[in-house]
């Protein structure tokens, strides 16, 4: 063959090399990905004794993962795995090309072939039985095909990876706490993102130490007992400033101070306030820019995890503050209803028998005292009740509730109710006592003649602004019900002066000499416990308007 016909040779080769790089890219896996670099070798490149070798999953080894029948032909066993010190396994750490002489069979003379790295993946062995070395033009064709297949396999990886952290977010997102959060985080960037020397440092209490939560097998094999790292480490430094640390050649001790088993590259990501997530390798340069835009990717989700087990924790907390709270509230309700109520029903069977004995004025006086430790009772009951969390919320009629409400009230007033009041999603028999307080507040300061208005608040209302009357649903209830933004309870009482507004809903404030000072206590108690707010302002008709706002 003249040298011109060689070069075309070369040439038509090199246009059928980058055609079949199509087969390449379309590959979904390491495993087909393989078989199609071995059959462009073979088919194309003209090398019938191939084979590829990638990193294992369980060690430093170069694995066979495909070659073709000639090849297995030649080993009883398989080709083998190229292990660290071997001449192969070299060309995979230094990225330089080797030629050997049998590389399917080195125990054979007559066999060429040449090894190429596949970069950060492995090697491709191309060989041949023809004798004599093989020619520049095919090195840079085997060369070139070793670079396709990195850049198809680091195609896999990536979605493989995408694909592994998709799955996983939800164990993230389910951790109980950080310290759950911080070892999912760890095993998930140890067999997702294959980096096997990873931790999560959280900040201590103090805020001073970065502490480790979360550290790797294979960490703790290589630095001991691991140390919490403080203010003259790199990760303390990207803690503080919440920027990402990478260091291609950092010569790191995991404690920041150099060290001849030294991590040479690191990354430290900042897990916002709550620590940073480490991982680091023995190997100069491991981590490129996907490495570092995919673990980015996913410690956005650690922080994300870890932010919502800070905030079940607080829920943790308050709910264990509010059982303690509700057992002291029952130790009350008990002391109150028995202790209390007792002796009061014995006091005032006593009173009825002196009555029947003589008569005294001093005996009405008493009895009316009587009544109002009664109603003292009932009312610390009712407030005790409302410190406990609300049942289960339905669409409850506002109309018919004030209705029955009403029919409870002796006197001459009137109760007035807009068309449009609608529905709210309450606990029934906690919205009636509210309205309960807030009726009998009416008539103890309004007197038995007083006129009740109750209508809607529109969406977005101002306290301060009477138009709140106007009509407006805020939302709908699970049954397709219209549910209000809110509510008034109005009167043509005397009002509440615009200084005293803040106080009335106090425990104990009262301007009645007959009143507990609990009924609008009461009714702030329940209408916190539905997540509503309450606020007092002037009706219409110059009276007190409290309005209910249930959707702000």
């Amino acid at each position: 063959m003249t040298a011109d016909e060689a070069a075309g040779a070369d040439d038509d080769r090199l246009r059928s090399l980058y055609a079949a790089t199509r087969d390449l890219m379309s590959a979904t896996s390491r495993p087909a990905l393989c078989r199609a670099v071995v059959d462009v070798s073979e088919r194309v490149l003209g090398y019938p004794l191939t084979g590829v070798h990638l990193r294992g999953d369980g060690g430093p080894g170069l694995v066979p993962m495909a070659y073709p029948e000639s090849v297995r032909e030649r080993f009883e066993d398989g080709p083998p795995t190229y292990v660290p010190g071997d001449e192969v396994y070299g060309v995979y750490e230094r990225t330089d090309p080797l030629r050997l002489g049998a590389v399917a069979d080195r125990r054979s003379a007559s066999h060429r072939g040449i090894v190429v790295p596949i970069p950060d993946h492995g090697v491709l062995i191309a060989g041949h039985e023809r004798s004599g070395e093989a020619g520049d033009v095919c090195l840079e064709l085997v060369e070139l095909l070793g670079q396709h297949a990195a850049v198809a396999l680091d195609a896999i990886e990536r979605e493989s990876r995408l694909n592994g952290l998709h799955e996983t977010t939800g164990e993230l997102m389910e951790a109980r706490d950080s310290a759950a959060v911080a070892a999912s985080a760890t095993n998930t960037a140890h067999e997702v993102l294959d980096l096997r020397l990873n931790a999560v440092y959280l900040a201590s209490s103090d805020g001073r130490r970065l502490v480790p939560v979360s550290v790797t097998g294979e960490a703790r094999a290589l630095f001991g007992d691991v140390p919490e790292l403080s203010a003259d480490s790199l990760a303390w430094r990207a803690f503080e400033s919440g920027e990402l640390a990478h260091r291609d050649d950092a010569r790191l001790s995991l404690a920041g101070a150099a060290s001849e088993s030294a991590i040479r590259s690191a990354l430290v990501v900042p897990l916002g306030n709550h620590g940073v997530f480490l991982a680091g390798s023995e190997r100069p340069g491991r981590f490129d820019e996907a490495d570092v835009a995919l673990t980015q990717l996913f410690t956005d989700t650690v922080e994300a995890a870890l932010d919502r087990a800070e905030r079940e924790a607080i829920v943790r907390r308050r709910e264990g503050d509010l059982a303690r709270q509700n057992e002291r509230l029952d130790e009350f309700a008990s002391v109150v209803s028995h202790d209390l109520r007792n002796p009061l029903n014995v006091a005032q069977g006593r009173l009825e028998l002196l009555d029947d004995d003589c008569d005294s004025p001093h005996i009405t006086r008493i009895e009316t005292a009587h009544e109002r430790m009664e109603a003292l009772v009932e009312d610390l009951l009712a407030l005790a009740r409302t410190g406990r969390s609300v049942g289960d919320t339905e669409p409850v009629s506002l109309e018919r509730t004030v209705s029955e409400v009403w029919q409870t009230v002796d006197g001459d007033g009137s109760l007035s109710v807009a068309d449009d009041i609608g529905y709210v999603d309450a606990d029934a028999s906690r919205l009636q006592e509210l309205l309960e307080n807030l009726v009998r507040n009416a008539v103890d300061h309004a007197g038995d003649d007083v006129d009740i208005t109750v209508g809607s608040l529109g969406g977005g209302c101002d306290a301060d602004d009477n138009s709140a009357a106007s009509t407006g649903a805020g939302s709908h209830t699970a049954d397709g019900l219209d549910a209000l933004a809110g509510f008034y309870v109005a009167d043509d009482g005397p009002g509440i002066p615009s200084e005293r507004r803040e106080t009335v809903f106090e425990r104990g404030h009262t301007t009645d000499d007959d009143g507990t000072g609990f009924g609008l206590a009461i009714v702030a108690e329940i209408a916190g416990a539905h997540g509503w707010s309450v606020r007092v302002t002037d009706a219409d008709a110059g009276g007190a308007r409290f309005e209910i706002v249930v959707d702000e």
